[in-house]
């Protein structure tokens, strides 16, 4: 009726008003079908009043809601409240004011009258105090933004109409149709009424509406509201059911009719409508996104598909992965706050590290802002240098930058900061901004799409929030204060609607169109309908007696039983061919939820409606139920036998096998680490990754000992003579070992924590001390010689020892060697407390200190004595490994029986441990890389390298 009586009129250039921009879109699009292109207009309510405004030759500046919001803080801040005090200091009180003062706008009520009808209702009770300051927060807010000359939007329409009123010939002849409202604002019946009476233009509304019927009783007062507008009778229209397909019309039509009756009969459904219940929320997107794509293949545009959600935003993530994942285009609205765009994580970690107490975390997600550096490696070596450092500032972390790249300075730090003691930080700011957002693309003449829309929608509401502000004269905003504003600012993302896209929306964007197919989804108590809302400052109870008392009427918000009735029968009406009704039986954790009491009423409509269910634990398809190609793979892979990929079973590139085999001097620890788990080995000691965290605290302890006992022992030698502690040297060799730990402690970072750092020296010098003590109380005569004895590690060491193998060698570092006419004693520290007695040799793999003896008989001449592990830590300090039977009384005291052999037994440990070293070379060249489980579990406590090993047990 209503797009009937707008086309005749269209030589007259009628305005169409409908709710939604979906709805301009698609009436514009129908209008165009019918053959109506040129003299249409069609707008929604916002629009109108910017047309009225435009007429009435009324231009203010209207406030954005940044601007509204700052203002409206402002004007809190400026009273001294008692009763609102520790309300006020709440994050969201802000914004709970700006929902009331908006409420209050649409409704026309002036600071004067809210402040008279307040102090009526609280009169001289407890309540006095508190109705006082909300009517004071109303009326400062209004002054405050008089004073700035600006309205906000709300306020500008209401002002537009007055003006319409006080020239009604300014709007001339232009009849006005509203299609598809199932409610207005008392601002927008004003406008109706301004039209209307005052200008004298026609005005045709439609509304849904039927006296009596339970589904419609929260339409009644905007319909008793419309007829006392209206010049005559209501024309009440009948009801129709052509536009249903033929094949679901029967069950549609009874449940449009019947929905809510008291005295309904049961009808067959016919499969024109459908339950799904799921367990959880990603098993029931899942379970829509199949039906979805089950209707686009037999034939089904997408536009012609609607998912209505109460709030779709709850689901934007989960509907975003699985709508792509099946390939289903879809458009769904959203917001979020500008932090959580990649261009508001840059710009504000950029803000905080110019100008805040930025960390090192903030300058690497700046860095990391696309366009900023090319190669994005820069940022990764960056990290890793943060993190084995332990820089925790953003100026730590920046330092270490331009150390790197001294050719690089970030200059546009210090503009920041210049900018913000200088007052103009906003401008700064934007242009920050603005650059970051440009900098990908520039010079490419790029058309934007996908996420880079989404940037795009970022920038421009940062850039006019930005301008707000400035036009609002707060450039003395300080960084803190802009930063909250603008993490918290809402931006608009998502994909607009369009007739090759499934609609994702909520019951009010759908209630001016119908569908094919509509899934109404959320269907459980307290989502849809939605659960009482308590109202922050008035609540319904006091809005009721405020109308009693004084005849100021405020809108009920808390209790909307009626308009949730409404809108899922909007949802549920809107469907020509099929209606999709979809449940919860449990949420993610398997807690059940109950299903909302709506999809009883629709059960009672009809006999047999069995839902479509899909578990909680139903990880894949079955494979006659699964939607796309990739889960039907999935299922079948499911359904079939257990087949575990055969793990890998070496290296085969040939230049990385030459390279091997031309390598002679291989490390002694090395080849330990390819005997405990030759994956290991490839990761660690010839792959070489990045590593974003500093080395494990263990293994940089050892490297600290060492060399703090190699400068001790040296020096006590300089000094003495000798460098074997004695019970009389001990005070002389603890001191020496004191300021050895002082003066290599900036070498050695044994934690990024300052705390960590304090407690692990503390710990490695009550260590060392005890172990100090232990040696100045061993007997013998083997006396220290050589420390950090290094061995075909470059030109100005020793030279590689050479094994029994032709070709084959060995390198390293001895520890120590004590030694006595001619004899030689390896000692092998290990940072712990484990050591490893010879009879453990051959099953764990140790082979370091049998090669060192074999180093030291080769390069120093010196005749085995032994090659003993000792250990820096634990209660038992003796060392552990195989001694010389022979040198028992020249050895001394300090060592466990059972590691004594006959000289023979040595020698033949030391030919064990050159065939096994040749061999683990052997098998290196022939690149023999395996997973190994059993040898790596215990040395290393677990696989460390499970994604590359890929071995499943």
């Amino acid at each position: 009726m209503v797009l009937g009586a707008y086309r005749e009129r269209l030589d007259e250039e009628p305005i169409l008003v409908v709710p939604s921009f979906e709805d301009v879109e698609h009436t514009q699009r129908e209008l165009a079908e019918g053959g109506a292109v040129f003299g249409t207009r069609v707008l929604r309510f916002k629009w109108l009043f910017q047309e009225i405004a435009n007429r009435a030759s009324f231009r203010p500046r209207v406030a954005s809601e940044v601007q509204r919001e700052l203002v409206v803080e402002e004007a809190v801040r400026s009273l001294e409240l008692t009763a609102l005090r520790r309300s006020a200091e709440r994050p969201g009180f802000v914004r709970a004011t700006v929902r009331l003062v908006a409420e209050l706008e649409r409704s026309m009520i002036e600071p004067a009258r809210f402040t008279q009808a307040l102090r009526d209702w609280a009169g001289d009770g407890p309540r006095r105090e508190y109705a006082a300051e909300i009517a004071a927060i109303y009326s400062r807010y209004r002054q405050r933004l008089d004073d700035a000359g600006m309205c906000d939007r709300q306020l500008s329409e209401w002002r537009a109409l007055d003006a319409l009123r006080r020239e009604p010939r300014a709007w001339g002849d232009t009849p006005v149709f509203f299609y598809g409202f199932d409610d207005f604002t008392p601002l927008e019946l004003d406008a109706l009424e301004t039209l209307s009476r005052i200008v004298s233009v026609d005005v045709m509304v439609s509304l849904p509406y039927e006296r009596g019927r339970v589904a419609f009783k929260a339409v009644a007062r905007v319909f008793e509201e419309l007829s006392a507008l209206a010049a005559g009778p209501a024309e009440e229209l009948p009801s129709v059911s052509d536009h249903y397909a033929p094949e679901s019309r029967d069950a549609l039509h009874h449940l449009e009719r019947s929905l809510f009756a008291d005295s309904a009969r049961r009808r067959k459904h016919s499969g024109a409508v459908r339950l799904l219940s799921a367990g959880g929320e990603r098993a029931e997107v899942e379970l829509v996104a199949a039906e979805v794509l089950a209707l686009l293949r037999s034939g089904t545009q997408p536009g012609d598909v609607a998912v209505v959600y109460r709030e779709p935003s709850k689901y934007a993530s989960v509907v975003e992965q699985v709508f792509d994942a099946y390939g289903i285009p879809f458009s769904l609205e959203r917001k979020l706050p500008f932090r959580q765009t990649a261009l508001g994580r840059s710009a504000l970690a950029l803000l905080r590290c110019a100008t805040l107490d930025g960390s090192e975390s903030d300058l690497l997600a700046y860095l990391r802002a696309p366009g900023k550096l090319r190669n994005q490696g820069l940022a990764d070596s960056l990290e890793a240098k943060v993190r084995q450092e332990g820089a925790r500032s953003a100026a730590a972390a920046r330092d270490l930058w331009e150390q790197a790249h001294e050719d690089w300075k970030l200059d546009e730090l210090d503009r920041l900061a210049r900018a913000a003691q200088g007052g103009d930080l906003i401008g700064e700011l934007r242009a920050q901004i603005e650059r970051l957002f440009s900098a990908p693309y520039r010079r490419l003449a790029h058309v934007l799409s996908g996420a880079e829309v989404e940037d795009a929608r970022a920038f421009s509401a940062a850039a006019d929030a930005l301008d707000g502000l400035a036009a609002l004269g707060r450039r003395d905003l300080g960084p803190r204060r802009l930063h909250d504003i603008l993490a918290e600012l809402e931006v608009r993302l998502g994909e607009r609607p369009q007739p090759d896209r499934v609609l994702v929306a909520t019951p009010e964007r759908i209630r001016a169109r119908r569908f094919d197919a509509v899934f109404v989804c959320g269907l459980e108590e307290g989502e849809f309908p939605r659960g009482r809302v308590p109202e922050p400052f008035l609540s319904d109870d006091d809005r009721r007696a405020i109308a009693t008392a004084t005849g100021l009427v405020l809108p009920i918000r808390e209790d909307e039983l009626d308009r949730e009735r409404h809108l899922f029968y909007v949802a549920a009406s809107r469907a020509e061919r099929t209606l999709f009704l979809s449940t919860r039986f449990s949420d993610e954790e398997g807690n059940p939820q109950p299903s909302s009491f709506f999809l009883e009423d629709v059960r009672d409509l009809f006999t047999d409606i069995e839902p479509r269910r899909r578990s909680l634990s139903d990880i894949v398809w079955s494979t006659e139920d699964a939607p796309t190609e990739v889960e039907f793979e999935r299922a079948l892979a499911a359904a079939g036998p257990r087949a575990l990929p055969p793990p890998p079973s070496g290296l085969t590139d040939q230049r990385l096998l030459e390279r091997f085999r031309e390598q002679a001097a291989f490390s002694a620890s090395a080849l330990e680490t390819f005997a405990d788990c030759s994956v290991r080995w490839l990761v660690d000691r010839v792959l070489h990754p990045l590593a974003l965290e500093p080395d494990p605290e263990q293994m940089v302890r050892g490297s600290y000992a060492h060399e703090v006992l190699e400068e001790t022992f040296s020096r006590l030698r300089e000094e003495t003579g000798s460098a074997r502690i004695t019970r009389d040297n001990l005070a002389d060799a603890e001191r020496l070992m004191r300021s050895a730990l002082r003066d290599k402690q900036g070498s050695f970072l044994l934690s990024p924590s300052q705390t960590r750092v304090r407690a692990a020296v503390r710990r490695l010098e009550f260590d060392l001390l005890a172990y100090l003590r232990h040696e100045a109380q061993r007997d013998g005569l083997f006396e220290p010689e050589r420390f950090e004895l290094r061995f075909g590690m470059g030109e100005d060491t020793l030279p590689p020892v050479e094994l029994e193998d032709e070709g084959i060698s060995v390198r390293g570092v001895i520890d120590r060697i004590d030694t006595w006419n001619g004899y030689g004693l390896v000692r092998d520290y290990k940072s712990g407390r484990s050591v490893y007695k010879v009879a453990d040799w051959r099953e764990k793999n140790r082979l370091q200190a049998a090669l060192y003896m074999i180093a030291a008989r080769e390069l120093l001449g010196l005749k085995p004595a032994g090659g003993v592990y000792v250990p820096l830590a634990g209660d038992d300090r003796r060392p552990r490994g195989v001694v010389s039977d022979e040198l028992r009384e020249e050895l001394g005291s300090d060592f466990v029986k059972t590691d004594f052999q006959s000289p023979e037994e040595v020698e033949e440990r030391l030919r064990e441990a050159s065939q096994t070293a040749c061999q683990l070379v052997t098998r290196v060249r022939a690149g023999d890389v395996h997973p190994c489980p059993d040898t790596c579990k215990w040395s290393s406590g677990g696989c460390q390298h499970p994604t590359i090993c890929r071995h499943e047990e």
